[in-house]
């Protein structure tokens, strides 16, 4: 039921997106500014875009503990954006847990934990970014205050799971009088599931936590200049705090619930962000669909490539993610 009620909101909410993008759309004009689009300046786009990925799957690797490659790690992200971008409930997130389980030393729950710890940075990161900016931005007031809330909020969940795993013996001992209640086995693989998460998260500090977090620096380094360039384009007059911008929205906007890919909040998202830089309508949407078009693509190449590296079939790999989280009581 739960699940039906996630799918039902992202439809909700990218046809929603899509109506209101439509409104007013002058649609003659939208296909004249993106016949426009010097189309050779893809390579450069796709040059960036993939380095930015390349960067994740290298911090994602010190966060393992370097027990996977690099370059397995790359083509295992680029794999998981293939899945969320063509199945519904970014099922990609869970694919990707299994796959670094897989012919590693790597257990479910650290691979899990990791995870979650990435998007935790992403979010800080992203939100940095904001702020750097919004002096720059006109009419902020309501973005600042919404930054400081959701950052304020990240940051100090970030603190809390790095305090509860160092002192997570003690907090286990709280977790087993609340588990009793609810039966022995249940109660059992919580507490085990409890004590691997927090494990795999107290091993990220120190010199382990530096390295992501210049690593994650690094990843949003290269999608800024990536959608900056492809930007400049449609909008020559943008400058580079417009560019950061732009890709702050972007990122907030795809993580709400939505259809695979992202249709509908993507380009509302990129639509919202050049709005708020003077930038007319049929110009930002012509901008946002050429942009997700070429991500979609080329998400597609170096997915199925991926696929075929890890020796996995889609239809296999759907079925393994789904019983991720029945697997992980399992693991080591």
């Amino acid at each position: 039921m739960k699940t039906r009620w996630q799918i039902l909101l992202g439809v909700i909410l990218s046809v929603g997106a899509i109506l209101i993008l439509f409104q007013g759309l002058e649609i003659d004009e939208l296909a004249s500014e993106m016949s426009k689009f010097n189309y050779w300046s893809i390579i450069p786009f796709v040059i960036l875009e993939t380095l930015s990925l390349w960067a994740r799957g290298m911090r994602w690797r010190v966060l393992l503990q370097e027990k996977v490659s690099g370059n397995r790690l790359f083509w295992i992200t680029n794999i998981s954006y293939y899945l969320s971008n063509i199945l519904p409930l970014r099922i990609g997130e869970l694919g990707r847990v299994y796959l670094v389980t897989r012919n590693s030393d790597v257990t479910g729950m650290q691979a899990l934990s990791t995870a979650v710890l990435e998007r935790m940075l992403d979010v800080v990161t992203v939100f940095f970014m904001l702020f750097l900016v919004l002096p720059f931005i006109p009419d902020h007031g309501l973005v600042t205050s919404v930054a400081y809330l959701i950052v304020g909020s990240v940051i100090v969940l970030i603190v809390g799971l790095f305090l509860v795993a160092r002192n997570r013996k003690s907090v286990a001992k709280i977790v087993t009088i609340i588990t009793r209640r609810l039966g022995s086995k249940l109660g059992v693989w919580i507490n085990e599931a409890f004590e691997k998460f927090f494990e795999s998260i107290d091993i990220v500090r120190g010199r382990r936590l530096v390295l992501a977090s210049l690593w994650c620096i690094v990843v949003w380094v290269f999608s800024v200049l990536s959608i900056y360039y492809l930007l400049l384009n449609f909008s020559p007059e943008q400058s580079l705090y417009g560019g950061i911008f732009v890709t702050a929205l972007l990122a907030l906007g795809i993580a709400l619930p939505s259809v695979p890919a992202s249709v509908g909040l993507w380009e509302a998202s990129a639509v919202a962000a050049l709005a708020v830089l003077g930038v007319n309508k049929e110009i930002a949407l012509a901008f946002a669909i050429v942009i997700h078009l070429i991500v979609f693509v080329k998400m597609a190449i170096l997915g199925m490539i991926g696929l075929h590296l890890e020796g996995e079939s889609l239809n296999d790999l759907v079925f393994h993610a789904k019983r991720l989280i029945k697997s992980v009581r399992n693991q080591d």
